[in-house]
């Protein structure tokens, strides 16, 4: 009998063991799963709360961001009370556990932590009171802006290998102001300064390569070799707006006088020292268009457009002045010879095939508000010949782009020469085209970046130019809300 009843007592001490089991596992399911459920509803409200500061961020209102995640996250249930403490980070900090993170200091970017304490309905039976979680979110947020091309180098030569893509010959002075010069070529010599050459700059040239030198050249403050190659061609320039479709002619154009009135022309000849006036409009030319004997062409209030695809020529002292004229041509060069003096406050040249902008023979040029688009042309800036040229003002789709040369289509030689005086303000973008400076040349580029693929100094030529991002092209950037963990 005693055997029996000490059986069922050790049967009786299973079950209650069993029970306590039962409660536990019942408990951390119950529980478990409560704190899960938290644990999922504090990370969704941490996402939504981080990307409500970061659409501040994108908003440029960096001032209302903490406030504005804080408030989502209140709105979800999660606020600075007995079970919940709720950080917002701008810029962040370490994370759950003292985690670190990739974005830490970095003010584009606010972090939002949810501390929760759940408290438990079971496991209280086995000690454990409440249950904790820490969850974060990490939300990008950045205005629409624009970025300097390549640090804001003044010269930046793009080819990619070979020595001497960056030329300083015969006693040649390159000067850069607030910037330096950047080269991608990995070639050992991709920078070579001969003959007394100078390079003097604000910072220190940066080549992917080496260098070399001879005869005496010089150069300030240093040069820093090894640097990373850039990728060409750049993605940055598709987002340059294509040239638009050039504008049609319906009817014949007339030249009443010494007024000439829009339509479509076989031929336009002015001579003889006459003041002509080109009412607004567009103007189809299909022959050539000539202006002689030091005639003067104005356009009066309102946009002049041009339309021709032949050779056009400006001769003998001729005037051209007009405040707003667009020139749209296939294969037509656009020549300024003579003593031509061209004041065009504001002009476009979209030049879609192998037209050529020269300007020659002591001739001025200047214009507030320019650009020219050559498809596969060239530019050329001869015989002592004077220009002033200013890139569009912000606002404007080309705004900062003074020349652009695209790298698909255009690997024409660029060539300065003769004693020419050149002040050109924004960016001279031809990057797949060998730049040369030629023959006493003072090219002076006032807040400006000139990209070419390869650049040659000759002659005694000074090149300087000071580096201004605001008046210079730059690559747009969207505005991003997004997170980042």
């Amino acid at each position: 009998m005693k055997a029996k009843i000490f059986e069922k007592g050790q049967a009786l001490i299973l079950i209650v063991f069993g029970i306590v089991a039962l409660v536990a596992l019942t408990g951390l399911a119950v529980d478990g799963s409560a704190t899960y459920s938290n644990r999922q509803s504090a990370q969704t409200s941490a996402d939504a709360a981080a990307l409500a500061g970061a659409l501040q961020l994108s908003l440029n209102k960096a001032g209302n961001a903490s406030s504005a995640a804080t408030s989502v996250a209140q709105t979800d249930g999660f606020s600075n009370g007995a079970n919940a403490t709720v950080t917002v980070n701008n810029p962040p900090s370490t994370g759950c556990g003292g985690a670190t993170n990739p974005y830490i200091g970095n003010s584009e970017y606010i972090q939002v932590i949810i501390n929760t304490d759940v408290p438990t309905t079971f496991a209280p039976v086995v000690g454990i009171r409440d249950l904790h979680n820490c969850v974060e979110a990490i939300a990008h947020g950045r205005s629409a802006s624009s970025s300097s091309m390549y640090g804001g180098a003044a010269m930046v030569s793009t080819k990619p290998t070979g020595d001497q893509t960056f030329l300083l010959n015969g006693g040649a002075t390159v000067r850069t102001h607030q910037s330096g010069v950047f080269v991608n070529s990995n070639g050992s010599k991709a920078l070579f300064m001969n003959g007394g050459a100078k390079l003097d700059l604000d910072s220190n040239a940066m080549i992917v390569g080496g260098y070399g030198y001879n005869g005496g050249a010089t150069w300030k403050p240093g040069i820093t070799t090894g640097v990373p190659q850039l990728t060409m061609p750049d993605p940055a320039w598709a987002k340059i707006p294509a040239p638009p479709t050039p504008p049609t002619c319906s009817g014949n154009g007339s030249i009443n006088g010494t007024v000439l009135s829009p339509g479509n022309f076989t031929n336009i000849t002015l001579n003889g020292g006459k003041n002509y006036t080109m009412n607004p409009g567009v103007y189809c030319i299909s022959g050539s268009f000539n202006l002689n004997g030091s005639a003067n062409l104005s356009g009066s209030t309102g946009t002049v457009s041009i339309v021709s695809n032949s050779n056009v020529t400006i001769n003998g002292g001729d005037t051209l002045t007009f405040n707003d004229l667009e020139i749209y041509t296939t294969n037509g060069t656009w020549t300024l010879n003579g003593s031509t003096t061209a004041n065009l406050k504001k002009v476009r040249f979209y030049a879609t095939g192998s037209a050529n902008w020269i300007v020659n023979g002591g001739s001025t040029f200047t214009s507030d508000d320019a650009y020219f688009y050559l498809h596969s042309g060239t530019i050329i800036w001869n015989g002592s010949s004077t220009l002033n040229l200013h890139a569009p003002p912000a606002g404007d789709p080309y705004a900062g782009l003074l020349i652009y040369m695209p790298w698909n289509t255009n690997t024409n030689y660029i060539t300065m020469n003769g004693g020419s005086n050149i002040k050109i303000t924004g960016t001279y973008l031809a990057p797949h085209c060998p730049m040369t400076f030629n023959g006493s040349l003072n090219a002076s580029a006032v807040d400006s970046q000139i990209i070419a693929s390869t650049f040659i100094v000759n002659g005694g030529t000074t090149v300087d130019v000071t580096y201004k991002a605001a008046d210079n092209w730059s690559p747009p950037q969207a505005a991003i809300v997004e997170l980042a963990r």
